[in-house]
């Protein structure tokens, strides 16, 4: 898919990972209208300074699947889409014995409950020749230390994409998930905060993204057309660990790094 010219809907496009893409695309000459939660104009208004009315913004909660279906029909009456991304999402780093049905349920709610209000909502408007993408993380191939909720939800998240790239490919309307390892954006800068040091140590073997490298990867994946997006080296070689070597092995390596973290507290 080349981005020329395109309408594209960004849910969670406010910040981090989403407002980079909509940049990118509207720097491609994409038309991008861009849903968030909390619509922060200090970093949406030098896109709009640069895009005029090639960049819509509108207020939205995905986890409210009523107002999900009517605010990407309404969009779509105005221009349909070529792609939708959904790059809502919410981090928790809390060993399972200390996580709370209350938080885990916080997550799960955003993270799988929000994908699928978003897909369902592209459901409706997308044409033939058309894209959905998932972002969900490599924690939803991989999974890691403090990660009960967050991973349990970004797993999910590339089994919605497995059902729907099989449920829709006779209606010529593709899928991608994308699963990046750590980016640098406010999400995780919050992480680093709650997170044990464990999480830390297992995050390093997989390695941090920028969020420029994170979205050049995403874009070439796009482009692309893949299903299975994962920007970055280490990321994708820690995929090719834990696709292709015995749960033994990859087991092994995983908890070597858990002992020697937890041994440095």
């Amino acid at each position: 898919m080349k981005f020329e010219n395109k309408d594209i809907f960004i849910a969670g496009g406010g910040s981090g990972i989403g407002l980079a893409l909509a940049g990118r695309f509207l720097a491609k000459g994409s038309r991008v209208t861009v849903f968030d939660r909390t619509l922060d104009q200090t970093r949406l208004q030098p896109l709009l300074d640069r895009a005029g009315d090639r960049l819509r913004t509108v207020k939205l909660d995905v986890t409210d699947e009523k107002r999900v279906v009517s605010e990407f029909k309404k969009q779509a009456g105005r221009s349909s889409p070529d792609l939708i991304v959904n790059s809502v999402g919410v981090v928790s780093a809390v060993d399972f014995m200390n996580l709370g049905l209350e938080e885990f349920d916080r997550v799960v709610r955003v993270n799988l409950y929000g994908s699928r209000n978003v897909a369902r909502a592209a459901g409706t408007i997308l044409q033939p020749g058309s894209r959905l993408a998932l972002v969900a993380s490599l924690a939803g191939i991989v999974g890691s230390y403090g990660y009960a909720a967050y991973a349990s939800s970004k797993f999910a998240v590339v089994g919605l994409a497995q059902v729907l790239r099989m449920e829709w490919k006779p209606r010529g309307i593709g899928v991608s998930v994308i699963c990046p390892p750590e980016v640098e954006t406010p999400m995780v800068d919050y992480e680093r905060s709650i997170r044990p040091a464990v999480v830390g140590a297992l995050k390093a073997f997989a390695g941090t993204l920028t969020v420029d490298e994170a979205v050049t990867g995403i874009m070439s994946g796009l482009e692309r057309e893949k299903f299975l997006i994962i920007p970055g080296f280490r990321a994708k070689f820690t995929h090719l660990l834990s696709s292709y070597l015995a749960d033994s092995l990859q087991h092994r390596i995983a908890d070597g790094i858990v002992k020697k973290a937890l041994q440095g507290r």
